[in-house]
């Protein structure tokens, strides 16, 4: 709905470099809030201690000068309408688009729970997911959400990182997200970064087993694709749900449920070079689609 403002999302943002330059170059206007999900974060309201991860850059009281100061004293033709004088600012009010953060850490199993009594139950209009350099089965967490959460997430960008490490195929684990379920050894391997430094077989080993990552992700997402007219597809999206079809035999037919419909997509862009090759990009959105994203069924 043109009226409604979307929320941003941001997965494991870190410091939440992404959500501040989107705070800048979005228009306030279409976009209420970005929520910045990190487990390093402290808990709201409460004072930060050494081992979280500092958010003055949000929250912290803007610094200023003596110089400051008395120009503002100096300045006789402020009313009550100004703005408030420089030292009693904080950061929070100087980003274009509200920036919030929020302490989760998305591998417990509670965290879906907590994040929909805390989020997506308190949040009016469409949701965003933003799920950028996800290492390992974080980005199942990702789609887990789009999936679990129909009614409040409409889309979903993610850029899968780090293959999940050898301890879940070591278990002999299967990985389920959505209707799709995977055997890890098929995706799981050694190496990781520690800082900057890559420790592990030579990277470009792995991006065969990468790339069939990046595969089963974009299987897990439930969204019934169609090439109907937008009129019939926001038609079939009030009756509210699609019977996703048998495409692949992963799929166990006592487990299909029933889907919305929409449009699911990867692409590669040549980002990473020298060695790197996590150049694969998923995107999703549930009906009705954003015609700039998708032209004639192809990624813009």
């Amino acid at each position: 709905k043109e009226e409604e403002k979307f929320t941003i999302v941001d997965l494991a943002s870190g410091r939440g470099y992404l959500g501040m330059l989107l705070s800048e170059i979005l228009p306030p206007e279409k976009v209420s809030k970005i929520i910045l999900v990190d487990k390093a974060w402290p808990m709201c309201n409460t004072k930060p201690l050494p081992h979280h991860m500092n958010w003055d850059h949000i929250y912290g009281t803007i610094p200023t000068t003596a110089h400051t100061i008395e120009h503002e004293e100096e300045d006789e033709n402020k009313d009550e309408s100004s703005p408030l004088p420089l030292q009693n600012q904080t950061y929070f009010a100087t980003w274009p688009i509200p920036l919030h953060t929020s302490k989760q850490d998305l591998k417990q199993s509670c965290n879906q729970r907590q994040l929909k009594r805390v989020l997506f139950d308190r949040t009016k209009g469409p949701i965003l997911i933003l799920g950028i350099h996800l290492c390992g089965t974080l980005s199942l967490k990702a789609i887990d959400l789009f999936n679990n959460f129909e009614d409040n997430v409409s889309f979903l960008a993610l850029k899968p990182c780090c293959l999940p490490p050898m301890l879940h195929a070591k278990r002999d684990e299967f990985f389920s997200i959505g209707q799709h379920t995977f055997d890890s050894k098929e995706v799981c391997a050694v190496g990781r970064f520690k800082g900057n430094r890559w420790y592990g077989p030579p990277r470009w080993h792995l991006e065969e087993k990468f790339n069939v990552w990046v595969d089963h992700l974009l299987r897990g997402i439930d969204v019934v694709e169609n090439d109907r007219e937008e009129e019939e597809e926001v038609k079939e999206e009030e009756n509210h749900v699609l019977q996703l079809e048998e495409v692949d035999g992963s799929i166990d037919s006592e487990k299909v449920q029933y889907c919305r419909p929409g449009k699911k997509k990867k692409f590669g862009v040549n980002v990473q070079v020298k060695g790197g090759f996590q150049n694969a990009y998923i995107f999703a959105e549930r009906n009705p689609l954003t015609k700039s994203l998708w032209v004639d069924g192809e990624e813009k």
